[in-house]
């Protein structure tokens, strides 16, 4: 998948407006590649009954939302789609999604330290289950 994202990005029609939709289609396709590691690591815990999973999965939908939430500013061109050429320098739509990844990465930070501390406080089970 690096491969492909990277031999997208150095194409000469990437940045044209007919590589908009495989663009678009890159960018979910790296997001939602987490989506199978999160499953499988559910499944690994016991289910959605787990209370780590309880604990930890509504901040991994969190980052989803955040990550949707600055797809959405990449994709509509908004807010300088109703601004035309105000906003050229500061508070474009690449620019608000770039807070946005960061503002996600910072959550996901977090949300590392507190799984961390949770792990540290509540050591796993003496059984584990066959595979």
């Amino acid at each position: 998948m690096i491969l492909a994202v990277f031999f997208a990005q150095i194409h000469p029609n990437y940045l044209t407006q007919q590589w908009q939709r495989l663009r678009s289609i890159i960018f979910c396709s790296v997001s939602g590649y987490g989506v199978i590691p999160t499953l499988h690591w559910v499944w690994l815990n016991g289910g959605l009954g787990a209370p780590i999973v309880q604990d930890f999965a509504p901040r991994v939908v969190v980052m989803y939302v955040i990550a949707l939430l600055a797809f959405l500013f990449y994709v509509s061109k908004v807010p300088e789609r109703y601004f035309p050429g105000q906003l050229n320098y500061l508070g474009s739509s690449h620019q608000i999604w770039h807070i946005l990844a960061v503002v996600m990465l910072y959550w996901w930070h977090q949300s590392t330290v507190y799984v961390m501390q949770y792990r540290h406080s509540k050591p796993c089970p003496d059984y584990v289950s066959p595979l």
